[in-house]
């Protein structure tokens, strides 16, 4: 047999067995992944109420001063807008908020012996309940 037939013939074989070897005897379909939809969660227009747990050791403090501040944050003042007193759950409850808005929960606990201060700035405050208030604690 001539050598240029021995050559494409072993190319052939080759190329058989590449082709054999990755498609994995049809078993295995191959799909083009596609993007995941972007979901950009909307604010319900119905909720208006925040619910707040303080905890230290995950254990409620009761009588802390929890204040409700504007999405700048609660060190001035003036962006305090409302101001409540954790009951003997350690927790409060906040009303009259804007569905969508970026409010900060802030309280400072000495619940440990030493002064500890804990903030949390979020729009996630519409997912809050009584049974699954936002934790500012530890």
């Amino acid at each position: 047999m001539p050598r240029p037939f021995i050559i494409a013939g072993a190319l052939l074989a080759l190329a058989l067995s590449v082709v054999a070897c990755n498609s994995n005897n049809g078993l295995t379909a191959f799909i083009t992944p596609t993007a995941s939809p972007t979901v950009s969660p909307t604010a319900n227009p119905s909720i208006t109420t925040a619910f707040v747990k303080v905890t230290a050791s995950a254990t409620p403090v009761p009588n802390v001063a929890v204040s409700l501040c504007t999405s700048n944050g609660c060190a001035t003042p003036a962006n305090v807008l409302q101001q409540q007193t954790t009951n003997t759950s350690g927790e409060v409850e906040f009303t009259a908020m804007t569905p969508g808005t970026v409010y900060c929960f802030f309280t400072q606990s000495s619940a440990s012996g030493a002064i500890t201060t804990y903030q949390i700035c979020t729009s996630n405050w519409q997912g809050t309940s009584a049974t699954y208030p936002l934790t500012l604690g530890t």
